[in-house]
């Protein structure tokens, strides 16, 4: 959960700062600089599939933690999450090598254009990664484990069995599951409209409407990357945590200071 705080970061930094430029500005780096056309949305699909995929990660793991089971719950451990992590990212770095290869930028009509020049590749990426990776198949592990975590949670004795510090990790996970679902799944269906409709002929009036929902739903879908900031916050255990830290950078200056022999005698005369 922590380290896909900074995934989420670099998405909201990146992803929602040029989309608002590009959108609200009309200024496009991605049409300006061939370097940027294949490395913004490259490096951003690298942290949205790996933050995807540390979500469904995440929401096992809480079922695992929320088991009756104790054999059960010892799967779950630091050197096994650590693995799973670089694993994951490791993956799809090597997934996303193709986008840099056939993402270009180029002249359509006389207008520059960043687009996949490989057409196989194309539908590739329309089809299995953003249907199919960044919304179907999350919403899919996500409901069902969330839905056996609920049951688990509202198990009394497992409550009995669980501390109070695994019972809260599992409501953060609840909720940034929640969020996912909630941001996810309009996206998912504007995917699917999207796809539908593809082929068929489209007026005017009913082009600029579906380019406006379409510019909504696609800051809409940056909701699930801001959840693991509200989550942190509505934690009272890791807010409290937070201040501690803050005040113990903050005075770390001024306390548990080792001063000289020489140097405390001189101040003592």
């Amino acid at each position: 959960m922590f380290i896909r705080t900074f995934l989420d970061l670099y998405i909201l930094l990146v992803g929602v700062t040029t989309r608002i430029l590009a959108t609200g500005f009309q200024m496009d780096f991605t049409v300006m600089n061939r370097i940027w056309c294949k490395a913004r949305s490259g490096f951003i699909d690298i942290n949205t599939q790996s933050t995807y995929t540390l979500i469904c990660l995440q929401a096992i793991d809480a079922f695992i933690c929320s088991s009756s089971s104790v054999v059960v719950r010892q799967k779950s451990n630091i050197r096994v999450a650590r693995c799973l992590i670089v694993g994951t990212v490791c993956f799809w770095c090597i997934h996303e090598i193709p986008y840099f290869i056939f993402q270009d930028l180029v002249i359509v009509g006389g207008t520059p254009m960043c687009i996949t020049t490989n057409t196989i590749y194309a539908q590739y990426r329309s089809y299995i990664v953003i249907l199919g990776i960044l919304t179907i198949i999350p919403i899919i592990v996500i409901s069902i484990f969330g839905f056996f975590n609920v049951r688990h949670m509202k198990t009394i004795g497992v409550k009995r069995l669980l501390s109070s510090f695994t019972r809260q990790t599992i409501s953060m996970a609840l909720f940034q599951i929640l969020a996912v679902l909630v941001f996810t799944s309009l996206f998912a269906a504007s995917q699917i409209y999207s796809i539908i409709t593809a082929n068929v002929a489209k007026g005017s009036y009913r082009r600029a409407v579906e380019q406006l929902i379409t510019s909504f739903i696609a800051t809409y879908g940056y909701g699930p990357y801001a959840s693991s900031f509200y989550c942190y916050c509505l934690s009272k255990r890791f807010r409290n945590q937070l201040i501690v830290s803050l005040k113990e950078v903050v005075g770390s200056i001024h306390k548990n200071q080792v001063f000289p022999v020489i140097q405390r005698n001189r101040d003592h005369n």
